[in-house]
């Protein structure tokens, strides 16, 4: 109950926030459109003001002398005024018309004012300054102008307490996130080139899709310590906690990383990308995964696995330079293969899941474009990556939650009871893989869109080379959380699972100098570390 209490007051605080950014916003928008009526008035005011007190002066100066200094016919007594002989009414005319001068009634004069002596003016300037400055002050357009200065205080000050925060708010069901910048306007490209920017001769530049993804994190942590330039593209979708994906978000931004929030569907926001940097290369990691979801939402799969890889090699071929471009494919793209261990020779023409078929069907396209466009493209295919900040539908991390939660766990088997085996590969080791396949790519051969010779392609398994079966994994978790787990064997259901995976690294080993290194124990002692400091030892997420 206090921890759903504490929820509550933070929940309301985050809200408060958000509020107060929102009416800062309009506040500051209705100011500027207040400074700017306010502007063009006191100006106005202003030329009005100095032309009716230079037409006081003259009114002081002997008639002789104005007909030595102005244009005029004709010369009555003392006592007249200035009027316009032009026809136009604009502030231009006004000041530019010619003046003639008209008799007026006579008023009471101080004849001291005008001098026997013609063409000299007696006038006080300590008086005449005196004057100057009550008029000043009294009138409506110093009032006016002062009301503008104090606006424009008060806007500058609530933009630089915007600039000061961390952005805007934005409230999901469970979680309030600040928001990036509007893509496009100028603090965005602020935020995206400095995010570019190398700290090591001959960085790379990188667009990071699915930064904010497991793998994608890591691989952008990766980059950013050794100096190269990136931002990151995601679309925080809800397939599992957004807040997770934030919480990487923050990981990622407190290193320098700026994540933009966007579709890879989004052609025009790719477009503005290219165009803002010429990036040396594409690390495209965003995809819809998981196997079992794709028989609740297929259309997620095709939307994001197939358009949206079609989308980003179309933006990718129209930019100049042209980048190349390094991907995720999956080790499921070898579906009902039952030659062990996999190679990347084998067949992929049988895939068992929707998943698996969308990563086929990327494949065949990134091969399509690359004949085509001469785009230089290296797909990798995973083999069930697992460590620090993984993905909760993945069976390691589910497993530890409900280990500590004293739930039961669901271990599925294959026919004849068989056990269920994957090729389980630590976090860091995929990101050797990723970082090596980005060092050796190619450069596209299709830039300013006329393909001058073949373009790279190639394809790469990364995996671990020591499949455990699940039973296994579940004993090391159990070592790991001292706590026994409670046990649910079931016959494996038609869902798009395979029995195993068993990765054949030979060629990434020989092309790419990949090497694994980290074993299923010590990689799972860092995760359930990461997991219980993340979210406690009870498995429940700490609010701070």
């Amino acid at each position: 109950m206090q921890d759903d209490s504490d929820k509550c007051k933070t929940r309301r605080l985050l809200n408060g926030v958000a509020t107060l950014h929102t009416v800062a916003d309009v506040l500051t928008r209705f100011l500027d459109v207040v400074i700017i009526m306010n502007i063009y008035i006191s100006i106005k005011y202003l030329v009005q003001d100095r032309v009716r007190f230079w037409g006081r002066v003259l009114k002081s100066v002997p008639a002789s002398r104005l007909t030595a200094i102005l244009p005029i016919s004709r010369v009555e007594a003392v006592g007249f005024e200035l009027k316009p002989s032009g026809n136009g009414h604009s502030l231009t005319d006004k000041l530019t018309a010619r003046y003639s001068l008209v008799k007026m009634p006579q008023v009471n004069m101080n004849q001291d004012n005008f001098p026997s002596t013609p063409g000299k003016v007696k006038m006080e300037r300590s008086n005449y300054f005196g004057r100057v400055v009550n008029r000043w002050h009294g009138s409506s357009s110093a009032r006016l102008f002062g009301f503008s200065v104090g606006l424009f205080m008060l806007t500058a000050f609530v933009f630089l307490m915007r600039l000061n925060t961390a952005g805007d708010w934005s409230l999901t069901d469970n979680f309030v996130a600040p928001v990036q910048a509007k893509w496009g306007d100028l603090v965005w490209q602020r935020k995206v080139r400095q995010s570019c920017q190398t700290k090591r001769e001959d960085g790379l530049v990188v667009l990071v899709t699915g930064a904010a993804g497991f793998v994608g994190t890591h691989v952008s942590l990766a980059l950013k310590k050794r100096g190269d330039g990136l931002v990151g593209l995601d679309n925080f979708n809800n397939y599992y906690d957004p807040s997770l994906k934030r919480s990487r978000q923050e990981l990622l931004e407190k290193q320098g990383i700026f994540v933009i929030e966007g579709d890879i569907n989004d052609a025009a926001l790719l477009k503005k990308l290219f165009e803002l940097i010429p990036f040396t290369h594409v690390m495209h990691l965003a995809a819809q995964a998981g196997v079992r979801y794709a028989l609740e939402n297929p259309g997620s799969y095709v939307h994001s696995n197939i358009a949206g890889l079609v989308t980003l090699l179309e933006s990718c071929v129209k930019a100049n330079p042209q980048p190349a471009i390094v991907w995720a494919s999956s080790s499921s793209v070898y579906g009902l293969n039952t030659h062990v261990p996999f190679s990347e020779s084998d067949r992929t023409d049988q895939p068992a899941s929707l998943y698996a078929a969308t990563k086929k069907a990327g494949e065949e396209f990134a091969h399509t474009y690359n004949h085509i466009h001469g785009l230089s493209i290296t797909g990798l295919r995973f083999f069930t990556v697992y460590g620090p900040w993984g993905r909760p539908d993945m069976a390691y991390f589910s497993f530890t939650r409900d280990i500590l939660r004293g739930k039961p766990i669901t271990i599925y088997q294959g026919a004849n009871k068989i056990d269920l085996a994957r090729d389980f590969t630590y976090i860091d080791d995929i990101v050797k893989g990723c970082v090596a396949a980005l060092d050796t790519a190619e450069k596209s051969t299709g830039s300013g869109g006329k393909k001058r010779g073949k373009a790279q392609f190639r394809i790469y398994n990364l995996g671990n080379t020591s499949p455990v079966t699940v039973p296994n994994l579940v004993s090391i978790l159990e070592k790991h959380l001292k706590t026994k787990a409670k046990k649910d064997l079931v016959k494996m259901p038609r869902n798009g699972d395979v029995p195993f995976t068993h990765a054949n690294v030979t060629l990434a080993r020989r092309e790419l100098g990949y090497e694994p290194t980290t074993d299923l124990t010590t990689g799972l002692k860092k995760f359930v570390k990461w997991y219980q400091n993340y979210y406690g030892v009870s498995g429940s997420r700490r609010t701070m």
